[in-house]
């Protein structure tokens, strides 16, 4: 199958590349377009990854497995779409987060690694990325932080050195930021975009709990001083999204000078999970 540089100009995540790359991506071997028919697989969640996709024409379905190994579908790509960069981005894990099948016949392309990890396939946030000066991203980080209660005892210094203990991290529509039963690593406040809080019904329909948008963190129960240590509720981009990571042992940290702070967690958490039971038809368990 052959694909023409005017196709690679109508794909938005291309659209920053020069003529000389375009026809670099093009001739490159280790890129390749595949047509597949309706629910072909494409890879598996845990998959080791060494490429990222476009979609070129129909549609490709992304699945996770929820946490009673059921497979649920949590976001559709179409044509001009691009999934799996997030696998692949320097520093990542380097393995699939979520199963992705055909949904009826599509043409999709294979774009290998090495394009993504040198910054060659942008999308607006990736692109952002790379022309923010160090400082300009500390700035942002340290605005939104100042104003969230849950960082409000941190001191001058503190937040000085925020580059230290914080790291900006983006995720595009429908990837997955968290998921329900995982052990918790880390706390993530939104610095630009929007997050789905949901969980699973008991048939394996997917209910949105609540939705997270610039200055809302996620992710903090399960990092709280003698919790469960996992996730109650998984969370995925419902649009690009822009975080701000912060580890376990940073957020202890903070909570462990604030008796009040962890007491107001301790019950906001107790209010998420009543509202995820009766939102998913459980109420009568509280």
């Amino acid at each position: 199958l052959v694909v023409t540089p005017e196709v690679i100009r109508k794909i938005p995540v291309l659209q920053n590349l020069t003529e000389q790359e375009i026809e670099r991506l093009l001739q490159d071997p280790h890129n390749s377009v595949t047509a597949l028919g309706p629910y072909q697989p494409i890879f598996a969640e845990n998959d080791p990854a060494d490429c990222m996709y476009l979609v070129l024409e129909g549609t490709v379905d992304i699945r996770i497995n929820s946490v009673d190994g059921r497979q649920v579908s949590i976001a559709t790509m179409k044509e001009g779409d691009y999934f799996g960069e997030q696998a692949v981005l320097p520093g990542a894990s380097g393995r699939r987060n979520a199963s992705v099948r055909s949904l009826g016949a599509c043409k999709i392309m294979r774009i290998s690694a090495e394009y993504v990890a040198a910054g060659a396939v942008k999308s607006d946030e990736f692109l952002a990325s790379g022309q923010e000066h160090e400082s300009d991203s500390d700035d942002r980080v340290r605005l939104i932080l100042r104003s969230v209660r849950l960082f409000r005892s941190l001191s001058a210094r503190d937040l000085e050195r925020v580059n230290e203990w914080t790291k900006i991290v983006r995720y595009a529509a429908g990837d997955m930021v968290l998921r329900e039963g995982d052990v918790g690593e880390f706390l993530y406040v939104v610095l630009a975009g929007e997050l789905d809080v949901f969980a699973m019904d008991d048939d394996g329909k997917l209910v949105i709990i609540s939705k997270h948008t610039k200055g809302q963190y996620v992710g903090e129960q399960a990092l709280l001083p003698d919790g469960t240590d996992r996730h109650d509720l998984s969370v995925r981009a419902a649009t690009n999204a822009t975080l701000v990571r912060v580890a376990r042992r940073h957020f202890q940290a903070i909570v462990k000078h604030d008796a009040k702070l962890l007491l107001a967690l301790k019950v906001l958490g107790e209010a998420r999970e009543k509202k995820k039971l009766e939102a998913i038809g459980r109420g009568e368990d509280w």
